[in-house]
């Protein structure tokens, strides 16, 4: 079947560059989006959806530390819930300061997930440091989901 769109979403945590939430080792909920599948139950591309997913962190820090990002298939919405589909661990060893993090990520979610006619993806982001980290944004993650092979 020829490549169809299936459904493209948007969850903004945080536009600006403030912010004051303190990161800690059980990572936090920053991106929720549910992407529609509908059009491909029941048909030959069920079985051949693709994801792409991307985001942006950005955080600040006093010192040396290390930050995890983390994009998560299913589950609730508390981390350790879904499938983790994506971890980026990222060494802030340059020492103080600001740093914007973005990545893209994909999926070949399983038809069985396809047929419940949507698919959730959350974005955490933790750090495993004693010292804080602060995620200052902006924080955006994205989604769109095809399906087909041609």
């Amino acid at each position: 079947m020829p490549i169809q769109f299936l459904d493209s979403r948007l969850s903004l945590h945080n536009t600006f560059s403030s912010g004051t939430e303190i990161l800690s080792t059980t990572p936090v909920l920053v991106g929720d989006i549910g992407l529609q599948t509908v059009a491909a139950i029941g048909t030959p591309n069920q079985s051949d959806v693709r994801i792409q997913l991307w985001g942006t962190v950005g955080v600040s820090r006093s010192v040396s530390n290390v930050v995890n990002i983390y994009v998560v298939r299913g589950g609730t919405g508390a981390f350790g819930s879904g499938i983790i589909i994506f971890n980026s661990t990222i060494d802030l060893s340059s020492g103080p300061g600001s740093r914007l993090f973005s990545f893209a990520a994909g999926d070949f979610p399983p038809a069985i997930n396809v047929a419940t006619g949507q698919i959730r993806y959350t974005m955490f982001v933790g750090s495993t440091s004693v010292d804080p980290v602060t995620v200052i944004g902006p924080v955006s993650f994205n989604g769109s989901a095809q399906a087909g092979t041609s």
